[in-house]
This record gives C-alpha cells, structure tokens and sequence, in this order.
C-alpha cells in the first residue's frame, strides 16, 4: 500500500481535483423575456472569447485544512491540451517539491526525502485524491475562470437570486454537471460548481479580483478560492506574478530524478 506523506497530499489537493460536498444548490430565479435575452448575449460574448493556451506564473498557495494551517510560494506552467509543472518552494527560492503531469502519466519528486512517485493518471494512487470527473486538461480553465472552446453552448440561464448575476446550468459530454454564474456587469466567471451524475458536488471554485496581468490581453482571476468537504477547509490561490499565456517547449513540462533518489512506481 502506498504511504502518502502530507506534502504529497497537500500538492494534489491543490491540483483541485478533491472531490467535495457544498451544502446548498445555487438560489435562482426565472428570468423574464428581457432577461432571458440579456442572458443569451451576455454567455454567447463569454463562451466566445479568446481563451489562453497556457499560464506561467508565480503564486502564494494557502491552505486552511483539518489540522494545518499555511501558505507556500510556488511557481506554475499549465499548457493546453493537459500539460502541468509545479513547484513548491522554500523562503530562498528552491524547489521543494516539483510535480509534471499530462493527460496519461504524472511524476512527482519530493526533494526533501529525496523520493519519486511516478504513475499513470487512471491509477488508484491517482485516483485517491483526483476523481475520473476531472481531467489535467481541465486545469487552466478552472483555474482562469473560463470554459473549453465548445462547452455550455447548450446551456440554460436563470436568474441568481440576488439578481447581480445569471447561473448557466449544462452537462458536458462525461456527464459532469456545471453551474456556473457570470456577472451581469462584467461578465467574468464569479462562481463555477461541478457536480456528479447523481447530483453530489464535487468541486467549488470561488474567482475574484480580475486583472490583465500582462500585455497578451487576458483577463484573469488573481484570486480563486476552493471549498469542498473532502478538504475539510479552504484552499486558496493567489497569482502574484503572471508571466506569459504563451506555450512553451515541451520539454519544459519533463523531469529527470537525480540519480540517487528513490522511485517508486504507485499503482
């Protein structure tokens, strides 16, 4: 049996994929047929945006769980279509934890131990901590506030009961269920929730304090918040300096352990 040791968990746990419970279904009203245009323009204008390829950025990961409590600097590279590199880091800039991963295979070093897990994505290690429902492509659009390119085109407005935004109910082709509430004013991603086919909810991504970060043009959420029981607290992650949307090499995204750390291939 594989024996995760807490900084393991903890860098899953920020890969967003915890499966969690949120107590209440989002409160909405119907819309009238004014509203009910607004709605359709206002989502036709989101889900057709340009989308970034990729985000290389430096950010504070700060975590309130069950009995731990804190915050790291990291630094993360998340590449379309599923590539990610991340980087926990101490107080002087090195790296404590490196992590790549694509659509089929993960690796992990924990360069304390000196020790490498190393496994496919569809394993029970994996899967332990990440559930089927979401994938390493999912990544940069959970984390930018925004959908794939062809997502949600059939989705269905309503009203948010506060009346500040409307909530865009679809489900996507691996039966996922989506809610997801864009500002009347501005447009932007306030809330997105995901939930099973048998109506459980699995993830909750709070956005806030939207900023162009640089000059290709995107607009992103310096801030997303993530709730779910399975954490048992709050995650956070705050951007602190976004460097590029632009794709780099591919072997950007490759490790090589030292030669004298241990490997172990998970199951």
């Amino acid at each position: 049996m594989v024996q995760c040791t807490w900084p393991v968990a903890w860098l899953l746990c920020w890969l967003l994929l915890l499966t969690g419970c949120a107590p209440k279904q989002p409160k909405t009203l119907p819309l009238t047929s004014a509203e009910d245009q607004e709605a359709a323009a206002l989502w036709s204008t989101f889900t057709g945006a340009d989308r970034p390829e990729a985000m290389d950025a430096d950010i504070r990961l700060g975590w309130d769980l069950l009995g731990s409590k804190g915050t790291v600097q990291a630094s993360v590279q998340v590449q379309q279509p599923g590539l990610l590199r991340f980087a926990a880091n101490d107080p002087l800039g090195r790296a404590l934890i490196l992590a790549v991963a694509d659509s089929t295979s993960f690796l992990m070093i924990d360069n304390r131990i000196g020790h490498v897990y190393q496994g496919n994505i569809p394993s029970t290690f994996w899967h332990t901590y990440v559930p089927a429902t979401v994938a390493v492509e999912d990544l940069l659009p959970l984390l930018g506030g925004f959908l794939p390119e062809g997502q949600g085109l059939d989705a269905w407005p309503s009203l948010d009961e506060a009346k500040g935004g409307f909530w865009y109910r679809w489900r996507d082709q691996r039966a996922v269920d989506h809610r997801v509430l864009l500002d009347r004013q501005t447009g932007t991603m306030q809330r997105h929730l995901l939930f099973d086919g048998t109506g459980d909810l699995l993830v909750v991504l709070d956005y806030d304090d939207y900023g162009q970060e640089n000059t290709d043009g995107f607009g992103w959420p310096r801030s997303v918040r993530i709730t779910g029981k399975a954490v048992t607290g709050t995650l956070t992650v705050r951007v602190e300096q976004m460097y590029s949307h632009s794709p780099q090499t591919a072997t950007s995204f490759r490790l090589t352990p030292p030669p004298h750390f241990t490997v172990e291939q998970v199951p």
